[in-house]
């Protein structure tokens, strides 16, 4: 194994190569099935960031929920970019029109902060190589990027034009950066690394342990720097490392520096309101959220290289612990912490997991290549590296076929576009039909809000909630409604408290008794009902084997009158 790591110029064209395959293969996967739904908007966060960064550009600065504005930054300039480039090209000839563009057709506004993020993510995975080349060698650095690149919780999110995918991609930027500093005793690259740190807490508050990271590094540099003097933990350097840390953080969110009010009420309402296993009315899940997220790892991972960065995580904590080996330190401190912060939150989303895969990716690849290194050691001769690609073959199967299966998913017709066909042709204009959510439903026209493609407007009352179910059904009629379209991305969630949960699942039970069903889809062929987490409302996560189609479960009602 170590020839194979010291014939380093004749394999350096095929490293080449093989990387720009990596690549390519984590970009493609990440653009394949990107333009899923659209022109409809079947994310229920992506909004939220998109509008920000529009509204931006109005001069509205501060705009609901008062997220961190990083990412929405990144999109705002792009936007800004097509704004111009679109004038030039007679797109546009003013704001007002650039913004009834959007109104009448958003698919290119999606497309592009998707796109946005599908580069982020395929970005993390050359910082990865980057990282893991550095720190142990070329090999392990291939492996860690292949790992990334087909992980499917990390492949899944970057069809997404929501942040965390690009936190994701700073914090890496800041521990690849932060790693060199340490390496090379350089405070340069450690100020780098505080600005990467603090453009990534700037995209998400959840980034906040990305600190650690910068403090021990500041704390080795300067102890290098000055071996004679005790190990400080405050110095020079790390308060230049702080305050360039806040730096980045501007300049990610000069929005939360204006006014830091209102999103640190937000930030704090954020993490306290979830309860046990769930936020607001919905049990996200029972499991405590060490558990949660070990889970959603579990899928979202894979078994076989999470069972490898487990073992890495141990090898390096004894490194850490025996030899006091301060990249080990480095490599630990931000996933173990930041592990530690959300499994003792409430607010479970599989998404919060994503910053922790560069991390795992590197101490499967490190396992794989020192579990055939010591076998080498222990018998010469053998072919040894193909046993070590036979080895990573078998770590990725699971998320390469997963990947490959959502993406397929990705490009068949959502049950609610088809549900959408169904309701235009058989439900006459101007119906008054209740729905349990946006988002989740048929996207619908109304008088004051008209779907691109639509044909017939409708009157549409979002009932929101816990969904129909607030409601009875003869409030129902004495309200004039003619349909009730109940979905199962809010009647298979479970709330949190118990007796609204079995009054709840007794109303979405009598609709079947006591209405009249004149239109059901599925996203199985089979009329079964997938497997469901709350993360399905966002994409197909574990439900990939069972489904034919992204969307979930939808029920057109008729009352009688």
């Amino acid at each position: 194994m170590d020839n194979l790591v010291q014939q380093d110029k004749k394999a350096m064209r095929w490293r080449g190569w093989i990387l720009a395959f990596i690549l390519l293969i984590a970009l493609g996967l990440r653009l394949w099935g990107i333009r899923f739904g659209l022109p409809y908007i079947y994310h229920f966060d992506e909004h939220f960031y998109i509008a920000t960064a529009l509204k931006l550009g109005a001069g509205i600065i501060h705009n609901t929920p008062y997220a961190p504005t990083g990412y929405s930054n990144i999109l705002f300039g792009e936007y800004t970019i097509y704004y111009f480039l679109g004038k030039a090209l007679g797109l546009f000839s003013s704001t007002e029109l650039y913004e009834a563009a959007y109104h009448s057709d958003p698919t290119n506004f999606y497309l592009l902060a998707r796109v946005t993020t599908a580069v982020f993510g395929s970005l993390t995975v050359f910082i990865l190589y980057k990282w893991a080349k550095a720190t142990t060698n070329w090999i392990v650095g291939l492996m860690a990027a292949a790992i990334l690149a087909v992980s499917f919780l990390h492949m899944r999110d970057s069809h997404y034009a929501v942040p965390d995918i690009a936190t994701t991609f700073f914090v890496a930027l800041a521990a690849l950066v932060a790693a060199a500093a340490v390496r090379q005793n350089s405070p340069r690259y450690l100020y780098l690394a505080s600005l990467a740190a603090g453009y990534a807490f700037a995209s998400k508050w959840t980034a906040l342990p990305i600190i650690a990271i910068i403090w021990w590094a500041s704390v080795c540099v300067n102890r290098q720097q000055r071996p004679d003097k005790a190990l400080k933990l405050i110095s020079r350097i790390a308060i230049w490392a702080g305050f360039l840390f806040f730096i980045g953080f501007a300049l990610g969110a000069p929005q939360i520096l204006i006014n830091p009010t209102l999103y640190l009420q937000e930030a704090s309402g954020q993490y306290g309101s979830g309860q046990s296993g769930g936020f607001d009315r919905w049990q996200v899940d029972v499991l405590p959220g060490w558990l949660f997220y070990g889970k959603t790892l579990l899928y979202g991972f894979g078994l076989v290289p999470l069972a490898l960065s487990l073992v890495g995580i141990g090898r390096r904590v004894f490194m850490a612990v025996a030899h006091k080996d301060r990249q080990s330190v480095l490599l630990l401190i931000f996933p173990l912490l930041y592990y530690l912060l959300m499994g003792s939150t409430y607010h479970y989303f599989a998404r919060y997991s994503l910053p922790l895969f560069p991390f795992l990716a590197f101490f499967a690849a490190e396992m794989i290549y020192v579990i055939v290194d010591r076998l080498a050691d222990q018998r010469p001769g053998r072919r040894w590296g193909w046993i070590l690609v036979a080895l990573l073959v078998t770590t990725l199967a699971q998320p390469v076929v997963a990947s490959l299966r959502h993406n397929h998913l990705l490009t068949q017709q959502d049950t609610r576009t088809e549900a959408l066909g169904w309701i235009e042709a058989n439900i006459s204009e101007g119906a008054k039909l209740a729905v349990d959510w946006e988002t989740h439903v048929p996207p619908l026209s109304t008088a004051d809000k008209a779907m691109p493609n639509s044909q017939k407007a409708y009157d549409v009352a979002i009932i929101g909630g816990s969904g129909l179910a607030e409601h009875s059904i003869d409030w129902y009629r004495e309200q004039g409604f003619d349909y009730l379209i109940a979905t199962s991305f809010i009647y298979n969630i479970p709330l949190v408290k118990q007796e609204r949960n079995t009054a709840r699942n007794a109303f979405y039970a009598s609709l079947d008794r006591e209405l009249e069903l004149v239109y059901l889809i599925q996203p199985t062929d089979d009329g079964t009902e997938p497997d469901f987490i709350f993360d399905e409302i966002y994409g197909p996560a574990i439900s990939l084997w069972q489904r034919e189609r992204p969307g979930p479960t939808l029920k057109i009602y008729r009352l009688n009158q």
